[in-house]
């Protein structure tokens, strides 16, 4: 059963109300209990200054005829009538000798008293209670009396105490004083509380009616009215409230439209998209699908929608793929292959979902269609074997004759042949770079048979190294080689392909070098990179050229390549390399002066 809401004003009303009677309530109970405090207080004092004056001739009478009692109930019937206070003169043992109002030979023995018991303690003695010989509630105020009245305090401490003198008045007189101030607060704390309730219903509806407007208001932005407009109260907090939520509205509405506007961008993106994209719950039901996953997988969009994963996916491994990615919050990568009327290779990659709150949704994946790019990596693959098995076997045979021929002793005929005999050697030589160039590039395009281990490694001692290995070529042309490199820059990279890649840079600068040019190596850092830079004073370039250079087999003077040894691929390999690294490579050269390397890899 749904409990009734309560409109705010019955809410407010009564907290106003109850508010101010209990305040008003307090007030009156505290005055009430002020004033009794008060008149006690005064009845108190007047009692202990009646005491006091009479003290003196009670005591005196009582040490100079200690057994005229007659005469101290005299004395005390005398005070009463003249002073309306009852006086009792007690004597140690209890026994009343004097009293204003009542007949002394009847009255009860007085030393259980409490203000007595107190007096014959030798001090002043105070009690509030009922007297049974008045019938009346009582303030009772007892002082003793010692047998030597000019006794200091130190003797008054041995001092024996003859009597006791109480003096007492009624406190009904107080009380009805009391309840005649209780009513006339009571009376006015009534008219006080229908005052406050007419106030307070007033200035609960003036708070409420403002409010119950903005509720109607925000009825009509929950109905997608967000064109309407709140009034702006008069008060300065909820005209904040009304401005804050007519901007609000405002604002939301602005959102909607880019939220439409984005969903539908989103959804032609989705739709457009050539990768299949899918989005799965934790329970592996299916939350979206584009079209390209659907074609994929070969089913229909309008049947997957709610669907569970397993129930439209037959394959063992994307399920078991679809599990693991569920499984975590980390990206997860794999290839797959379906069957069906075309054999497919898939390359498929999750990211989880997450809701709001960072709680763990599900996870989005995503097909790439890469069949046709694993078969042209068969083709390659195949290409290099065959180069490899078709091309390094009888070229090595060959120059193993051709060094056979060499040894054997010369004569006119065989010096007339050393000639073409070099010559097929060094083209032989030039095919067997070949080979190893393309073995090499394969390699590194697959990520295997390369051992590519990443370990801090100093630079400068890198490119020392890497330089020495073209030493040789260089004395030849008697070149220069400038090495700028600090001696303590380190980067964790895979030493032997990096040298690898400089050695490419510079063997090819100082073959399109001239004779006694220089060749310049400068290594610094900047922006988290490391540069390497490999200069040379060449014929350098063309700029249409620039675009190419890093492609396989291309060369910018074909017959000039040829004569100078170059295969074509030492610049793929380079930039093979740098990708690995996570880096890159740029080129800056003008034709006819020289160009310039940069290799950037990160810190």
């Amino acid at each position: 059963m749904v409990k009734k809401k309560k409109k705010l004003v019955w809410q407010i009303f009564p907290s106003f109300l109850i508010i101010t009677a209990l305040s008003l309530s307090a007030v009156a109970n505290y005055s009430a209990w002020y004033f009794k405090g008060f008149f006690l207080e005064n009845s108190e004092k007047e009692l202990t200054i009646r005491a006091n004056l009479l003290h003196e001739n009670f005591s005196r009478m009582l040490r100079t005829k200690p057994d005229h009692f007659e005469r101290i109930d005299q004395l005390c019937k005398q005070v009463g009538k003249q002073n309306q206070t009852r006086v009792t003169i007690v004597l140690p043992n209890g026994q009343v000798v004097g009293d204003s109002f009542g007949n002394i030979k009847v009255m009860e023995n007085h030393a259980t008293r409490p203000e007595i018991a107190q007096a014959l303690e030798k001090k002043r003695g105070m009690s509030v209670r009922y007297s049974a010989t008045l019938d009346e509630k009582m303030m009772y105020i007892a002082l003793p009396i010692f047998r030597k009245d000019q006794a200091s305090d130190a003797d008054k401490e041995k001092n024996q105490v003859i009597a006791v003198i109480r003096t007492s008045v009624s406190i009904s007189a107080i009380d009805k004083k009391i309840s005649s101030v209780r009513n006339n607060i009571l009376l006015t704390l009534l008219v006080t509380i229908v005052a406050a309730t007419m106030a307070s219903l007033y200035v609960s509806r003036r708070i409420v009616r403002p409010i119950e407007n903005m509720k109607n208001g925000a009825a009509l932005f929950a109905k997608g009215k967000l064109d309407t407009t709140l009034v702006v109260p008069d008060s300065e907090e909820l005209s904040e409230l009304a401005v804050t939520m007519n901007q609000m509205a405002k604002n939301l509405d602005q959102k909607i439209t880019e939220f439409k506007n984005r969903s539908m961008e989103l959804e032609a993106v989705h739709s457009s998209m050539q990768e299949g994209v899918i989005a799965v719950d934790k329970d592996e039901r299916i939350i979206t699908i584009n079209t390209a996953a659907a074609r994929i997988l070969d089913v229909s969009v309008s049947e997957l929608k709610s669907k569970s994963i397993l129930e439209v996916v037959g394959n063992l491994e994307l399920q078991h793929f679809i599990q693991r990615a569920l499984a975590t919050n980390k990206p997860v990568e794999d290839d797959i292959a379906l069957t069906g009327d075309q054999d497919l290779i898939l390359n498929i990659h999750s990211t989880a979902l997450y809701e709001t709150g960072n709680v763990h949704m599900g996870t989005l994946i995503i097909f790439h269609d890469i069949t046709r790019i694993r078969r042209l990596e068969r083709m390659h693959e195949q290409f290099a074997a065959n180069v490899s098995h078709e091309l390094k076997t009888p070229l090595t045979t060959i120059k193993g004759f051709i060094e056979t021929i060499q040894g054997m002793p010369a004569d006119n005929a065989i010096k007339e042949s050393e000639r073409f005999l070099n010559i097929i050697e060094k083209n032989v030589n030039r095919m067997v770079d070949l080979i190893n160039d393309l073995l090499a590039l394969s390699r590194l395009e697959r990520l295997q048979g390369t051992d590519i281990v990443f370990e801090d490694q100093n630079i400068a001692v890198l490119i020392q190294v890497a330089v020495s290995t073209c030493n040789t070529k260089i004395k030849e042309k008697k070149m220069i080689v400038d090495i700028d490199c600090p001696n303590n820059l380190t980067a964790m990279v895979d030493s032997s392909l990096l040298e690898q890649a400089i050695i490419n840079l510079v063997d090819n600068a100082v073959k399109y070098s001239p004779q006694g040019s220089c060749i310049f190596v400068k290594v610094g850092q900047q922006d988290g990179f490391i540069n390497i830079v490999v200069a040379d004073e060449g014929p350098g370039i063309g700029q249409d050229h620039l675009p190419k250079i890093f492609n396989r087999f291309y060369r910018v003077d074909k017959a000039r390549s040829r004569r100078e040894g170059g295969t074509g691929l030492g610049l793929a390999i380079v930039k093979h390399i740098i990708q690995y690294h996570r880096g890159k490579i740029d080129v800056e050269s003008i034709r006819g002066r020289g160009c310039a390397f940069k290799i950037s890899i990160p810190v």
